[in-house]
Formats: structure tokens, sequence, C-alpha cells
């Protein structure tokens, strides 16, 4: 059978979107992965972002024997999730769609089932997981991430879902949710004007689901994809990261004030970050500007210029991470001691992502 020349007529058809940027070092792991769901139809499109590494040389060798369609869609890199992975949406024929940064790994079997969830009803808008399990550089998993406000619910309506993004700024993660294609088609994909992706994506899609009423949706108590904790992560990136949400409450939250959660991220930046480094988040929009007005920003504030201002103790001694085994001793401001900081071997009580049971 010509799966490709079927393609239109098999509402099964599942394309798989994938984007990588200097992922050399896990992409084998991804695509792997890929082959692993066992699934006769699929195709991936994989849109490389302008990678310095040799992202591009491993996947023109990988696709020689890949025993799906493998696309590769390479470019200067620009730094926009939102805009890649609309790349390769664009040239997706499935009925049904899915997204993946290529060094996470999807949980194959979990895939699976979700495909044949889609496939049985075909009134889900989505299926997603309610579950997200973390890996490390190595593969094995890492505890490390927290878990998603919505585990504890058996099947949080579209109402619900709206409010976790606007008070949790994460109802699930689209990594491994599988789309019906026609109903992310209606909200074109991801806004390329925006910083952020998941977010975005999810808040069209549940605001255009309660206008219409006629998509359902169903979650998986299981993880669909294994996220990559390692040195080059996005999320690490707190600037970034308030960027992000204060595009997102500006836009689609205008007349809400700011959740708790922000102002908890703020307080943090503050408390931990350089206070010339921290004041210049407030400069990047104007709804991240106005946070300067609230209350508990301003005496996080006062608290940073007057510990800058009494702690002599950063001057005498300071401690500082080099890297993720080399720590350093700063003697008043001149005299440099380094020395390594004890790392535990892994045991046996490390599970790898292939041993990993739910």
């Amino acid at each position: 059978m010509n799966v490709r020349k079927n393609m239109k007529e098999n509402s099964k058809f599942l394309s798989i979107c994938c984007l990588g940027y200097n992922h050399a070092e896990f992409l084998q792991e991804n695509l792997e992965s890929i082959k692993r769901i066992n699934y006769p139809y699929i195709e991936v499109i994989v849109v490389d972002d302008g990678s310095s590494d040799n992202s591009v040389k491993l996947l023109s060798e990988i696709q020689k024997d890949f025993p799906f369609e493998l696309k590769i869609i390479t470019q200067k890199n620009t730094g926009n999730v939102g805009r890649n992975f609309n790349n390769a949406y664009h040239i997706a024929k499935g009925d049904l769609i899915t997204f993946i940064s290529l060094d996470d790994i999807f949980n194959s079997e979990v895939i699976l089932e979700e495909i044949k969830i889609m496939n049985d009803n075909p009134k889900l808008a989505f299926v997603a997981a309610k579950k997200a399990v973390a890996i490390d550089k190595d593969g094995f998993i890492n505890d490390n991430l927290p878990k998603l406000p919505i585990e504890s619910l058996e099947n949080p309506s579209i109402d619900e879902l709206l409010e976790f993004d606007y008070s949790h700024f994460g109802a699930f993660y689209i990594q491994g949710a599988i789309f019906r294609k026609k109903v992310i088609d209606k909200i074109q994909c991801f806004d390329e004007d925006m910083t952020g992706d998941d977010i975005v994506l999810r808040t069209k899609l549940f605001k255009e689901m309660l206008d219409s009423q006629e998509w359902d949706h169903k979650f998986i108590s299981s993880n669909n994809v294994f996220y990559r904790l390692h040195d080059n992560n996005i999320h690490k990136n707190s600037s970034r990261q308030i960027k992000i949400v204060t595009e997102y409450l500006d836009r689609y939250w205008p007349d809400r004030e700011d959740p708790e959660i922000l102002i908890d991220w703020i307080c943090s930046i503050i408390r931990n970050k350089p206070l010339n480094e921290s004041l210049a988040v407030f400069s990047q929009n104007n709804r991240a500007s106005r946070l300067l007005t609230n209350e508990r920003v301003q005496k996080s504030i006062k608290r940073s210029i007057l510990s800058n201002r009494l702690n002599i103790t950063k001057f005498i001694f300071l401690k500082k991470k080099i890297d993720k085994t080399t720590r350093q001793i700063l003697l008043f401001n001149l005299i440099k001691i380094g020395y390594k900081k004890n790392v535990k071997a892994k045991t046996n009580d490390n599970c790898h992502f292939l041993d990993y049971n739910d």
C-alpha cells in the first residue's frame, strides 16, 4: 500500500513536527523513539533552526534509512519557536499532528495509545497527558520537574484549562499531545509575533473549542514525552519566561490583574539575580513595566537595594558556580580559589527512560 498516495483518504495519518537547534547530541534518541511508535502512517518534518553543530549532517544520514518519510528544513537561526513550528506545520499532510523538540523523547507506547484514542473518536480535538516526566542529559529519570496542576483532576473542562493557563501558565505540555489538524487549521497554529509557543497555541485552541462547542477532548494519566533537562533549555532563561507570560497576558487577558504566580516569579528573580539584571526584566514590554506598581514587587526591590548596600560579605567572600562540578571562591574581590563539588555517582535507583514503567 502506498501510504503517501492514500494519505488524504486515511484520517489516521500522523504528522510529527520536530524542532531542533544544536541538538546533535540528542536527536538520534528522538528519532528512534518515533520508530518505536510502531505505527505505519507517519511522516516526520524536522526544522533545524540554524544549528552550528553537526545536526544537519546527522539528520541527512538518518534520513537515508529512516522507515518513514523524513523531511528536513534547514534555515538561518530565528529563535522564534512558534514560527519554526509553523514552518513544519504548513507542509504537514496528516489529519493528526503533534509537536516535539529534538532534545526530548516520545514515550512511544503512550503515543500509540493516543493515536488509537483519536482514531476511535473523530469528535476529539486533542488528547494530552496529565503527567510530565523529565530525564537528564544521559536519559535517566529526573524528579525535578514539577507536577502539572491538572494531574489530580480526572478530565478538566476547557474552562478549567483556560483558567489553569492564566493562573499557573501551564495547563499541559503540547509536546506529545495529538491534535486534530483541521482544528489547528482554524486557529492558524502558532502566533509568530509572540515569544511564547505552548501557552499561545493552547489558549487559541481552548477559545476556539468554547466558541464552536463541537469538539471534545481527553486526557491520559501516563506521560507521553520524556522532557530533557540540560544546560541549554530555553525555560532556564528567566527573563525570556517573563517576556512570554507578560505578552500572553496582554494579548489574551488584558483586563485581568496579574496572577500571583507572576508576582512570585518576579520577586524570586529580584532575590536571586543581580539588581541591574532583575530590573531589566521590567523594560521588556508595557505589561512587564506595570509590575513595578505592585506592592510586593516594590518591597522586594527595596529589600534587594538594602541588601546590596549592607552585604559587605559579598565583597569579602563570594562563592559562585562555574559549571556543574566546579565552584569558585572570590576573596576581597581579588583572590580566586577553585574547587570541585562532589557529584554523586548514579546508582541502581536511577531509571533510564527505556526502562521506565509508569
